[in-house]
């Protein structure tokens, strides 16, 4: 099984709309975290480094929080939160960071499959310049950022800007924000439409997450300046 499929797998067998019942109200600890307890180093080592079996995201949570236990409690205290308050909130804001760069890796395994292993590289330190993907093509190396835009239905063509010098290729993708039927059963269309556009980049799985298409990532795609 390739790395794609097996990514893919797991991310339609993730429960969406259970998480979302559970955590989309709960908004507790919304503040700016500090980067020592921020999730992202352990995402991109369960699900990027590892890649042996991807953990839910209660076994994730579980990981994080028992790593970080001292880190966390410490800045529990000093923003002053109630025990009570700061972990009913924590799941529910690392949950959503969860979802989010899962997207993000997924992408990283497609475009692996297209350049090929070791030429993908992801990682914290990137994410914190402001890098989610970089590509080593041949000599050329190529620092990508991954944008979502959830109202967009138009499909927008890839652009470039530099951050601290270095030119970053934008990729934006939308998101249909409905499934392909209405709640009577009939056809969507913002969904078809959504299709129409976006069709050939991307792939939105039954349970609701949308993951990338190889178009996505095409040579024609990532050209910089």
């Amino acid at each position: 099984m390739s790395a794609t499929k097996k990514i893919n797998q797991f991310l339609g067998a993730v429960d969406l709309a259970n998480y979302r019942g559970k955590y989309a109200h709960i908004k507790l600890v919304e503040l700016n975290m500090p980067r020592p307890i921020r999730p992202i180093e352990l995402l991109y080592r369960e699900y990027w480094v590892q890649r042996k079996n991807y953990p839910s995201f209660e076994e994730f949570y579980g990981i994080y929080s028992g790593e970080l236990a001292a880190e966390l409690e410490e800045f529990r205290r000093k923003t002053m939160f109630s025990e009570e308050t700061f972990y009913r909130g924590l799941p529910a804001r690392i949950y959503r960071t969860w979802a989010s760069l899962l997207t993000q890796i997924q992408g990283g395994y497609v475009a692996e499959g297209i350049y090929g292993k070791g030429k993908v590289e992801m990682s914290a330190a990137l994410d914190y310049r402001g890098v989610d993907m970089k590509i080593q093509d041949g000599s050329r190396e190529i620092n990508i950022q991954i944008k979502k835009e959830t109202a967009s239905r138009e499909v927008r063509a890839p652009w470039h800007s530099h951050k601290k010098g270095v030119p970053i290729v934008n990729l934006t993708y939308a998101v249909p924000g409905c499934g392909p039927l209405t709640p009577t059963g009939k056809p969507s269309t913002p969904y078809a439409n959504w299709r129409e556009n976006w069709g050939d980049k991307l792939v939105r799985l039954d349970n609701g997450f949308i993951v990338f298409l190889p178009a996505m990532f095409a040579r024609k795609n990532l050209v910089t300046p």
